[in-house]
């Protein structure tokens, strides 16, 4: 079991700093709150249905037969699907020694005497706790997105980078975007085109955007045409939003810029941390490049991992429609630490119930 802390990191004299607010922390990668485009369930403790009851099909009145004192009976029918919540329970444990701090500069926080051993309630336990709980929103973001229960050690799972590739990181559930592809593949009218050659680029470079995309509007018409290709019941909804890649996002910042003598304005709104906003045709757009950090640091073309598998990417959907669940919110950010008098060392554990789904399929319109 590897060590939290490797004290070779940082020599140690006996007389350098010696309180962690003495360190510079490492800066986090922005993230947003796990409930700001997704909608949360909770009380998901095993599989559990839900239902979609349907609309009433074909049309309904008709001219009077004078044939009969009563109307003639329709033939229509209401057909209800439905979809079931199946959570997979996500755990892990990290341990840390005592002794392992003694060449570092926590030594000056542990606990004197017998009690030494003890790093609950220390500086370090709580400089750890709070990086843990940041490992865990990554965490939630990337299964609940970009789980794939394909994915293997063996094969990468088709999609992702096989050096040190580690599945059971990846493979507790189908996230968002390998239920978006089910969809897809079940109905081709849910996906819009626009980005499907640039994605299919053969290398890295030839994946970015460049100044003939510019020039031709690539991102600017792949948004309108998004919203033009939606089912009418996603349309017409008043909480309709675009989700994107970073790289999209930019991309039409550079086109709108190009454009600016046309009187187009170009603003960013920050929303919160890892996300930022911007409005075109009444519509939201977020940028998240959440979506970028995990495409490039693990989504390849299995075979050559030359290109990034479909870097650029747009969802028109709700965020009512995009779900996940779990048995309560708090244990996804619930650190349990505890100390084994036995074994002089202290634990770090975690554990939540977690799934995610797409909610109806008429009610996402993709573009990758």
């Amino acid at each position: 079991m590897a060590n939290i802390i490797n004290a070779a990191d940082l020599t140690f004299n006996g007389e350098e700093i010696k309180d962690i607010s003495e360190g510079i922390m490492e800066q986090v990668f922005a993230k947003p709150a796990i409930n700001e485009l997704l909608t949360p369930y909770s009380g998901i403790k095993a599989k559990k249905q839900i239902a979609f009851l349907g609309r009433l099909s074909g049309l309904v009145g008709q001219k009077h037969d004078a044939s009969s004192c009563s109307p003639i009976e329709n033939d229509g029918t209401i057909t209800n699907t439905e979809k079931f919540w199946n959570p997979a329970y996500i755990d892990d444990r990290f341990s840390e020694c005592w002794d392992d701090l003694l060449e570092t500069f926590f030594v000056y926080g542990l606990k004197n005497g017998v009690a030494k051993g003890d790093l609950t309630s220390t500086e370090f336990g709580m400089f750890f706790v709070e990086r843990y709980q940041d490992a865990i929103a990554e965490m939630f973001h990337r299964l609940v997105w970009f789980g794939d229960t394909a994915a293997d050690d063996t094969a990468g799972g088709g999609t992702f980078v096989t050096a040190g590739f580690v599945a059971k990181r990846w493979n507790a559930f189908d996230g968002i975007w390998k239920q978006l592809y089910a969809i897809v593949a079940g109905n081709a009218s849910r996906k819009t085109t626009g980005l499907t050659a640039k994605n299919a680029e053969l290398t890295f470079a030839d994946q970015a955007f460049d100044a003939a995309d510019t020039t031709a509007n690539m991102v600017t018409t792949t948004l309108q045409n998004l919203i033009f290709e939606a089912d009418y019941r996603l349309r017409d909804n008043a909480n309709k939003v675009i989700i994107v890649t970073q790289s999209v996002a930019d991309q039409y910042v550079r086109e709108l810029e190009a454009a600016a003598g046309n009187g187009i304005p170009v603003a960013f709104e920050y929303l919160q941390d890892g996300i930022t906003v911007m409005k075109r045709m009444g519509v939201t757009i977020y940028a998240f490049s959440f979506w970028d950090r995990m495409i490039q640091g693990y989504k390849r073309t299995i075979g050559t991992e030359l290109n990034y598998y479909l870097p650029h990417r747009m969802l028109l959907t709700t965020k009512e429609n995009l779900a996940f669940g779990t048995e309560e919110e708090g244990n996804l950010s619930e650190v349990d630490i505890f100390y084994d008098k036995k074994e002089k060392k202290t634990y770090f554990d975690f554990g939540a119930n977690l799934d995610a789904k797409v909610l109806e399929d008429y009610m996402i319109q993709v573009a990758y």
